[in-house]
């Protein structure tokens, strides 16, 4: 496993997100993808999701199912403060899945950034 990929599962284990979720490997390597190229996020049903499908062999619909299930569980269990405090990030309404990665991308690369100065 990469720095990168250790990376990304520190952030999501800081951000209390459940590996017991089945769209959490899904966000994991989203996540891994929109940081090779955040031009991604432009395009991101045919650039993430459909990738993050081929690679885990499903739909790029139950993708984006079961990453809008893993929102709306890390929403409930005060996600938003997550954002907040760690990100400084104030969110009123429920982030599309789309803006999860994006955020959590950010918060990775900054992390990254922080342990390499």
């Amino acid at each position: 496993m990469s720095d990168l990929e250790l990376k990304i599962r520190e952030v999501l284990l800081q951000a209390r997100i459940s590996k017991a979720y089945k769209g959490y490997p899904f966000l994991e390597y989203a996540i891994l993808l929109v940081i090779e190229n955040e031009s991604r996020l432009c395009r991101i049903y045919n650039e993430v999701y459909v990738k993050v499908a081929e690679h885990y062999g499903v739909s790029p619909t139950s993708v984006e199912k079961n990453l809008r299930t893993l929102r709306d569980a890390f929403w409930q269990n005060c996600g938003y403060e997550y954002f907040k405090e760690q990100c400084g990030i104030i969110l009123y309404n429920r982030p599309f899945p789309r803006e999860i990665i994006e955020i959590f991308a950010e918060e990775v690369e900054k992390k990254m950034r922080e342990e390499n100065c």
